[in-house]
């Protein structure tokens, strides 16, 4: 062990002379802790957060969606779906509508809300391989929880030749809906190429009525927009006789190369169309993740920083009490740079330790909330505790930046006092 740093450790355990640097020493390492606890409970629960987020927009938001850029709806051609299902790493597709419309629905005794009868909601029709590729039946949104995106009923697009809807709950909720099978939604929507006649507008409206399977919940902005039907369904009603769509949604394979994946597709579909991954269609979201996240840092990082000015008072009052072993140690030979590597160890020492105590016991905590789920979340239906996922590339950057920020505490003092004490 070098001549310092053996120095140092005799002076980090070693009684000082003054109780009070003792206390000072004591608050230095638990306040560094503190901090660096926060800061990996804190960002474990953003990460958590940040995880469930996308994990509940992905029922939504396809790995993969081809749409066109100028209009609203395209026809598909047999060969190109062919191609696209070919390539390596796409596991399904599905054909879809998207088209915003006006729901009504008149049940008699309305007790739910007697003036909400209409909604102008989004109709999403889907084809029979929908299911493949959306998350909207999974029965787990994550190992450890049973909840199911099927709040009431279940997700059936047809019966007996029937056509029936998969509701948000949002929606079902605000117009009344009941799932007894006697009252269908009415689904409005301007029928096409007809002029709206001002007298009578009824006339250039298109209606159909579809029956309530199922209420689906995932989150709020989809709850209170969107509702299901059968692709056929949506079809008719738009009048696309064409069999027009407006995108192609796909899955990938979870080890594939996505941005591969799009290229290719761009190769097969030429100009004219956007391919986006889950990313790209909800950029917004993702930067939004990004920011609140970055946010976070930036306070904890401060906080941190106030904790570690501790160090500054500590190494400076030890200095002062250390004098006659400064003294001492100069008669036996010792130069100002070895005086001062004395003093710089054990300013890191306590960084080092105040670090490492509180990336433990931060560690631990979080391991108990994720497994054993100690803090709950009320009227939560996704999930009941609070979400926790721990990174190793965060525990390792809050190790080095809590190090780094410690060691420039440390020298501070060391520089300042050397100079007017002329080592």
């Amino acid at each position: 062990m070098k001549f310092p740093v053996f120095i140092a450790c005799r002076y980090l355990f070693a009684k000082k002379t003054h109780n009070v640097i003792n206390v000072i020493s004591y608050i230095s390492v638990v306040g560094v802790a503190i901090g660096t606890l926060a800061l990996v409970v804190i960002s474990s629960v953003a990460n958590g957060y940040d995880g469930l987020t996308k994990k509940i927009y992905s029922v939504f938001s396809p790995d993969i969606r081809i749409s066109v850029t100028e209009g609203k709806t395209f026809v598909p051609d047999t060969s190109m779906l062919e191609k696209i299902k070919n390539i390596k790493g796409v596991l399904e597709y599905s054909q879809v509508i998207e088209e915003n419309v006006l729901i009504s629905y008149k049940l008699e005794n309305n007790y739910i809300n007697k003036n909400a009868t209409q909604s102008v909601a989004i109709m999403k029709g889907i084809d029979e391989n929908y299911e493949n590729v959306s998350g909207i039946t999974r029965k787990r949104i994550d190992d450890n929880s049973e909840h199911s995106f099927i709040a009431m009923g279940e997700f059936k697009l047809k019966y007996s030749g029937m056509p029936q809807t998969v509701i948000g709950i949002g929606i079902a909720q605000m117009l009344g809906v009941d799932l007894k099978f006697l009252v269908p939604l009415e689904v409005w929507i301007p029928k096409r190429g007809v002029k709206v006649n001002i007298s009578n507008p009824v006339d250039a409206m298109a209606v159909d009525y579809v029956y309530p399977a199922g209420f689906f919940s995932i989150e709020q902005a989809f709850d209170n927009n969107y509702f299901f039907v059968s692709l056929d369904f949506a079809q008719d009603i738009l009048d696309y006789t064409g069999g027009e769509i407006s995108a192609i949604e796909i899955k990938t394979d979870s080890t594939a190369n996505i941005n591969t994946i799009q290229k290719e597709i761009k190769t097969i579909v030429g100009n004219g169309f956007d391919i986006k991954n889950r990313y790209q269609q909800n950029e917004t979201l993702y930067k939004m993740l990004a920011s609140e996240k970055y946010a976070i840092y930036v306070i904890l990082v401060f906080i941190i920083t106030l904790f570690s000015f501790n160090i500054i008072g500590l190494i400076s009052m030890l200095i002062v009490d250390k004098q006659k072993d400064i003294n001492m140690l100069k008669i036996l030979g010792s130069d100002g740079r070895t005086i001062k590597q004395i003093f710089y160890y054990q300013g890191c020492m306590i960084a080092t330790s105040g670090a490492i105590a509180g990336l433990i016991f931060g560690v631990i905590l979080c391991l108990i909330q994720q497994y054993f789920k100690i803090i709950k979340l009320s009227n939560s239906f996704i999930i009941d505790a609070y979400p926790v996922e721990i990174h190793v590339g965060d525990i390792f950057l809050i190790l080095a930046f809590v190090s780094i920020v410690g060691f420039a505490m440390a020298r501070l003092p060391i520089w300042y006092l050397s100079k007017k004490m002329q080592w």
